[in-house]
């Protein structure tokens, strides 16, 4: 096997198990290393570098999460090869969604804790327990007490497949005619949800760091409605996050209104400008008798696959949505329960994160920075983080035919008009999903937006709205 020269950087913002990982995956694609090969051992790379063996095995791990090495018998590491579709151009770059880089999280370790769960426990192929593994749920709540979330995992939380069956589960445990509140624009699927168990929406108009003072006053009229739907963190379209102050006033409008507050955490883990938001579940406490009820899902910041969302909040509303969910699958797959519980638990999640926040934070500068330099004309909400921007179609552009002729172009994105209450409030507008682009796929990303202003008729020039 031919050496890899690997230079660590003790002063980098980049982890050194990642450096590591870099070096070995770049030798691995450029075919320096071939397939079957043994890596290093792990004694021998620590010595040669002047690290702990476990940063070695931790960026061996890496190596697994890529698809590009995989673990041997007795702590050994081989060469997988060459990934099937590293060095291919895409032909679709997907900014129509709100979902991870999959070149970079670890669909192949994952499937591989999978297997592991299959062999060794029995039990992985009946029926789990209808609240959730025991084991995921206490691994979860150790994430939320992380953020100052003290959530019970014997009676006050649930496990759901995903965010969307809470939301939906949600939606139904109100009786038909209930007044739902929702942030405006908002998440199609969560509206969408509400309005077809028979609730009578109210939108609640946002501004830039939270939801409009007027919005509030008029929910928090006692029995104006019985719920609020919401985003806080790097929400769905907009990708901004409400401000500390803003999250206080929507927990004072709750006690008020005597309204509860589901609140959607699809991304709030992948805080890659490490803002560390509060989360209105842990704010609530200073709120006597308001009730929170929060999903944390990972098919955003771990795989979209997994369909694994953590709910908690109330044990009395947890045990109506737990009686509504046996009534809809039963229970979640035992296999992803189990292999996600260990992941977690193994502390897989947190490596994981620390490993790509980097990647998204470079991503987001980058697309930011082509935007601007771009003659294409979009001006575009600047958030700090998230996965998404909402951009203003630039003037003299035809905005019916602006969102097919990107999707001709290889850049399929959404119509603003898709999440406004009123579909008219977003006809000027489209968002702009770019997390599953790799940093090298922007300048061509950027490129095909200019081409289908240029066929829709429209060139101007592009400018930031803070």
């Amino acid at each position: 096997m031919g050496s890899v020269v690997v230079q660590v950087n003790h002063r980098s913002d980049v982890p050194i198990r990642s450096q590591i990982a870099d070096a070995y995956a770049a030798a691995i694609r450029d075919g320096k290393l071939k397939g079957g090969g043994k890596m290093p051992s792990i004694r021998a790379l620590a010595s040669r570098l002047g690290i702990s063996p476990a940063t070695v095995v931790a960026a061996y791990r890496e190596l697994v999460s890529r698809g590009l090495v995989t673990a041997a018998p007795r702590s050994s590491f081989c060469v997988a090869g060459k990934a099937p579709s590293e060095g291919v151009p895409r032909a679709i770059l997907p900014l129509n969604k709100i979902e991870p880089n999959l070149r970079l999280h670890p669909v192949a370790a994952m499937g591989s804790l999978i297997g592991q769960v299959a062999g060794e426990d029995p039990l992985a192929g009946g029926y789990e327990d209808y609240r959730g593994n025991a084991r995921l749920l206490e691994a979860i709540a150790d994430l939320d007490r992380e953020l100052g979330i003290e959530s019970e995992p014997k009676g006050g939380m649930l496990v759901t497949s995903g965010c969307q069956q809470a939301i939906s589960l949600t939606a139904r445990a109100f009786p038909r005619g209930t007044r739902i509140a929702v942030e405006d624009p908002c998440y199609p699927g969560a509206r969408l949800a509400f309005a077809g168990a028979g609730a009578e929406i109210v939108p609640v108009a946002m501004g830039d760091d939270g939801p409009s003072g007027a919005a509030l006053r008029e929910i928090s009229r006692a029995g104006k409605v019985a719920l609020f739907y919401c985003c806080p963190t790097y929400g769905n379209p907009s990708g901004r996050s409400w401000s500390v102050d803003a999250r206080s006033r929507v927990l004072a409008a709750a006690k008020a209104g005597g309204f509860m507050i589901f609140e959607d955490d699809f991304l709030g883990d992948l805080d890659y400008e490490d803002e560390g938001l509060p989360r209105l579940a842990a704010m609530a406490r200073e709120y006597p008798g308001v009730r929170v009820i929060r999903a944390r899902t990972f098919s955003k910041t771990l795989l979209p696959t997994l369909r694994i969302a953590g709910v908690s909040g109330d044990p009395d509303f947890i045990a109506r949505l737990l009686s509504l969910k046996i009534l809809d699958d039963v229970g979640c797959s035992a296999f992803l329960q189990r292999a996600l519980a260990r992941f977690i638990g193994d502390g897989l999640y947190e490596e994981h994160l620390a490993r790509v926040k980097p990647h998204y934070r470079e991503l987001r500068k980058t697309l930011r920075s082509a935007l601007a330099a771009s003659p294409g004309g979009f001006a575009f909400g600047d958030p700090k983080a998230g996965l998404c921007l909402l951009a203003q179609i630039p003037e003299g552009v035809d905005a019916t035919r602006l969102v097919p002729e990107c999707a001709a172009a290889g850049v399929p994105l959404c119509a603003g008009s898709d999440y406004f209450a009123r579909p008219s409030d977003g006809a000027g507008l489209i968002r702009i999903g770019f997390g599953a682009l790799d940093v090298n796929e922007v300048p061509r990303a950027v490129a095909a937006l200019e081409r289908a202003v240029i066929a829709s008729r429209g060139f101007s020039q592009i400018h930031s709205v803070v």
